[in-house]
C-alpha cells in the first residue's frame, strides 16, 4: 500500500493553488502528467483556475489552436515560444512582427465572429470587458477572459499561461528577467521621500481620462518614482476636470500614444503655468509598452528615465 502511494506521488504532482492570483483570477488545480499515469487519462484536467470574469476554466489538452484577441497576451505567448499555436489574433496585435501574419479576427468590441469559428480554436483569450460581444463562443470552444489590475497579476497571468502551454519553464524564466529589471529601478527610488518624487499627470484617449488605483499603470508610476495625481481617485479610469488638473500641478504628464499629441497638450488653454508645460516634461508613451505584456518593464524603465533623469540614462 505505502510502495504504491509512493509511485503515485512520483507520477502525478497536484499543486492546489487557492488563493495565488493569477491575472485576477485563481488556479485551483495543476496537474503534471507523466507518460505512465494510468489514473489520469485523456481528457482530464490539466489546469483550472478562475479568469477574469469570475468563471472556473478547465483546460483538458494541452491548446494547438489559440485565438488571441488581446495583443499583450498575443506578446506573452510569442515570448514562451508559442507562435506555432496562434491561429488568429485581435488587429492590435502587432508585436513581433510575425504576429501580423496572423489571420486578424478583428476586436473585442468588433469581432469577426464567422472567422473565429472558423478558424476552430480550442481556446480564446480575450479581455474582460469584451465578453458581451462574444459571449456566444462560450458555447463552441473554452474562451478565458483576462483582467490583470496589477504587475503581480501580469507576472501571474504569464505562469498561467506557461502552465496552460506546458511551458513553464519558458514563462518563469520571463518573469525572472522581468523581475531583475523592475528591482534595478525599484531599488534606486524607494528611499525617495514624497518632495522627491514628482507629481504625474497620466492621459488616456481624450483630455481628463486618466488611471487610477487598481491600474497597473497606476503601480508602473509609483514604481519608476512618481505620485500618480489621479491615485486616490475611486474609479479606475476617472475623468478629471481642467480645474482639477491645474490645481494639482503636475510635475510630468505623460499621455498613451493613440492620444493627444504633446504639442496639443501643451497649447491647451489654461495649462501654460503647469508646471510640466512650462518645463517642458509632457512626454508620449507607446501604449504597447503600458499594458499587460512583458514590454511592461520598457514602460516602467522610460518613466524613471523621465521621472528622475539624474539617476536613470538611457
Amino acid at each position: 500500500m505505502n510502495g504504491n502511494i509512493r509511485r503515485i506521488g512520483v507520477w502525478v504532482a497536484i499543486v492546489v493553488l487557492i488563493g495565488a492570483a493569477f491575472g485576477s483570477g485563481y488556479v485551483l488545480a495543476h496537474y503534471l502528467k507523466s507518460p505512465e499515469v494510468k489514473g489520469l487519462g485523456e481528457g482530464e484536467t490539466i489546469v483550472s483556475f478562475i479568469d477574469g470574469e469570475g468563471r472556473t476554466i478547465k483546460i483538458t489538452e494541452t491548446p494547438q489552436r489559440i485565438v488571441s484577441m488581446a495583443s499583450s497576451s498575443t506578446e506573452i505567448l510569442y515570448e514562451i515560444g508559442c507562435w506555432d499555436k496562434i491561429v488568429g489574433v485581435d488587429k492590435y496585435s502587432d508585436y513581433p512582427s510575425d504576429a501580423e501574419n496572423k489571420t486578424n479576427v478583428g476586436s473585442c468590441y468588433s469581432p469577426s465572429l464567422e472567422i473565429i469559428i472558423g478558424l476552430n480554436p480550442d481556446l480564446v483569450i480575450a479581455w474582460w470587458y469584451g465578453r458581451s460581444s462574444i459571449e456566444s463562443l462560450e458555447e463552441e470552444t473554452t474562451v478565458m477572459y483576462i483582467n490583470p489590475e496589477s504587475v503581480d497579476d501580469v507576472m501571474d497571468l504569464i505562469k498561467l499561461y506557461g502552465l496552460i502551454m506546458n511551458k513553464t519553464s519558458e514563462s518563469d524564466s520571463l518573469v525572472d528577467e522581468m523581475e531583475n529589471r523592475i528591482d534595478n529601478v525599484t531599488d534606486l527610488v524607494e528611499g525617495l521621500n514624497k518632495t522627491e518624487r514628482p507629481l504625474v499627470y497620466y492621459e488616456l484617449s481624450k483630455k481628463g481620462r486618466s488611471t487610477g488605483q487598481g491600474t497597473f499603470t497606476n503601480e508602473l508610476i509609483f514604481m519608476a518614482g512618481g505620485i500618480n495625481i489621479a491615485a486616490d481617485e475611486p474609479l479606475r479610469y476617472p475623468d478629471l476636470t481642467d480645474e482639477y488638473i491645474i490645481a494639482k500641478n503636475p510635475d510630468v504628464i505623460v499621455v498613451v500614444s493613440y492620444g493627444a499629441a504633446v504639442d496639443e497638450i501643451k497649447n491647451r488653454d489654461g495649462w501654460e503655468n503647469i508646471s510640466a508645460v512650462k518645463n517642458n516634461r509632457v512626454y508620449s508613451v507607446d501604449t504597447h509598452l503600458v499594458t499587460s505584456s512583458p514590454r511592461l518593464v520598457d514602460g516602467l524603465e522610460q518613466f524613471a528615465r523621465w521621472f528622475h533623469p539624474g539617476l536613470f540614462v538611457e
